[in-house]
């Protein structure tokens, strides 16, 4: 089984990138090939809806190849999952998104979730890609953060793990929930030291995506082509006259 990995970011080695698909080997079947590539057209941040859609053409051209060269799904990454539906209606293979994958393994190991982000201004947009992810929004109770903008999550993990165990204690507090999802920390791998601290399930958004990929390639399930048809080639502006 073959899995590509597209990272929308830029300026990721090819070292740093074979280092994460290393870290991801563990928690997939030894049959799993894992291959990772960044975004080199776009030099973007996705940090918001402009972002994502900036971004999304070059997104959906990889997904195209990936399918072409044989690769048996796509695993795209950001919680925020740029371009995940748009690549679902022009490939067969599954498409998973970071964030999608997540939010609905939360409910399967927890009544209620609570999700941890790296950046307290990001409440109202998450709250939003929640209610799209296809999970009762009910089940995602409570929202936290910690404020790492200009924190350097790489060379400070400790630190970080200090800041989401505080923020983790007062979501299983206030919002009373049974399992914590980390947003935009992904690769750190703080999901599991958070667990332990917490004494909670912690959903790590690097991981859920790729475990989820191998789950339905193994089960044979492809893209619905009668969910996601075919998008027609004519064009499709009012200034064709096509319409």
């Amino acid at each position: 089984m073959k899995i590509f990995i597209i990272n929308p970011d830029f300026g990721v080695t090819p070292e740093q990138m074979a280092a994460r698909c290393h870290l991801l080997s563990v928690h997939v079947g030894p049959d799993v090939e894992l291959h990772m590539e960044c975004l080199v057209e776009n030099h973007i941040e996705i940090d918001s809806a402009l972002d994502a859609a900036l971004a999304a053409p070059e997104i959906i051209k990889m997904a195209v190849r990936a399918e072409s060269e044989g690769y048996d799904a796509v695993v795209l990454y950001c919680f925020s999952d740029p371009a995940v539906d748009a690549c679902r209606e022009v490939v067969s293979i599954p498409v998973v998104g970071g964030g999608q994958a997540s939010c609905l393994l939360a409910p399967l190991v927890g009544r209620q979730a609570g999700l941890l982000l790296a950046d307290t201004a990001r409440y109202a947009e998450k709250q939003l890609f929640v209610a799209q992810c296809g999970v009762d929004p009910a089940r995602i109770a409570a929202i936290g953060g910690i404020e790492a903008r200009g924190v350097d999550l790489w060379a400070e993990r400790e630190r970080v793990l200090d800041l989401l165990t505080e923020a983790g204690k007062n979501l299983l507090t206030a919002g009373r929930v049974q399992v914590l999802l980390l947003g935009c920390l992904s690769f750190l791998g703080l999901a599991h030291p958070l667990g332990e601290r917490l004494g909670v399930p912690v959903v790590d958004p690097a991981v859920a995506p790729v475990a989820l990929a191998e789950c339905l390639v193994r089960q044979g399930l492809k893209t619905s082509r009668k969910a996601y048809p075919a998008p027609p080639m004519r064009k499709r502006t009012w200034q064709s006259g096509q319409l």
